[in-house]
C-alpha cells in the first residue's frame, strides 16, 4: 500500500482539493461506477506534475499517477463552469489503435470535415474507458505543454513544448478521446474518463 506513515515534529500539508496535489502525494478513490474499473477503490501516487496551456492566460495542471501495479494514468481538473470534473486519461498502445478504430475513418480526423469514429471492438481491459462512438469537436487545436508545475500561471521566461490536438466526445458515460500531435511527429491517443470530484476517498501528502 502507498499510504504514508508520518513522523517527526513537522505537521504534514493538508490536502483539501486535488489541485493541491504534488509529486509524492497519494490519492485514493472510492468504488464508483463513474470511474473506470481499474481505478475503483485504488490508491495512486503522484509521480509528476506538468501543465497544458490552452489559452494565453491559464495553465491546466496535469498529474501523472502511478498505480501499485506500476501502470500510468493522467489526471487534470475541468472547472466545468464551477462544477469541477476529474479528467482521467490513459494512453492507448499504438498496437491497439486500429483494433478499436477503422484506419481510414481515424485518418479523417485530419480531414476537412468533423468526423464520427465508431468503436469496432471493446477489449475487456479497456471496456470501462470506452464509449460506443466519438464525435469530433476540436480539430487541430493549438496548445503548449510544460514539463513542470507552473502553479496555474503561464511562465514568463519558459517556452513550453508546442502541440496540436483533436478532441472527440463519446456518446455515453462521459468517455472522450484525445489525440495529441507533437512537434516531432509523435502522436498520443488517449482514452478520457470524466468523473465527479466526490469519487475521491482520501488524499495524503508526502510530507
Amino acid at each position: 500500500m502507498f499510504k504514508k506513515i508520518f513522523g517527526g515534529n513537522d505537521a504534514p500539508r493538508t490536502l483539501t482539493d486535488p489541485g493541491q496535489l504534488q509529486t509524492g502525494d497519494i490519492i485514493a478513490f472510492k468504488q464508483r461506477r463513474s470511474l473506470p474499473d481499474e481505478l475503483q477503490g485504488q490508491q495512486l501516487e503522484v509521480t509528476k506534475v506538468g501543465g497544458y496551456q490552452y489559452s494565453e492566460t491559464e495553465i491546466t495542471k496535469e498529474l501523472t499517477l502511478r498505480s501499485e501495479e506500476n501502470k500510468t494514468y493522467y489526471l487534470s481538473i475541468d472547472d466545468n463552469d464551477g462544477d469541477p470534473l476529474l479528467c482521467f486519461s490513459v494512453k492507448l498502445p499504438e498496437s491497439m489503435l486500429f483494433t478499436l478504430f477503422d484506419e481510414d475513418e481515424f485518418s479523417e480526423l485530419w480531414g476537412d470535415d468533423f468526423v464520427t469514429l465508431t468503436v469496432k471492438e471493446k477489449p475487456k481491459e479497456l471496456a470501462s474507458w470506452l464509449a460506443d462512438s466519438y464525435t469530433q469537436r476540436m480539430k487541430e487545436g493549438e496548445a503548449y505543454y510544460y514539463n513542470h508545475d507552473c502553479g496555474g500561471v503561464v511562465p514568463e521566461d519558459d517556452e513550453g513544448e508546442e502541440l496540436r490536438y483533436h478532441e472527440c466526445v463519446g456518446n455515453v458515460n462521459e468517455r472522450h478521446l484525445s489525440v495529441e500531435i507533437w512537434g516531432d511527429g509523435d502522436t498520443d491517443v488517449s482514452l478520457v474518463a470524466l468523473c465527479p470530484v466526490d469519487v475521491i476517498d482520501e488524499m495524503w501528502p508526502s510530507e
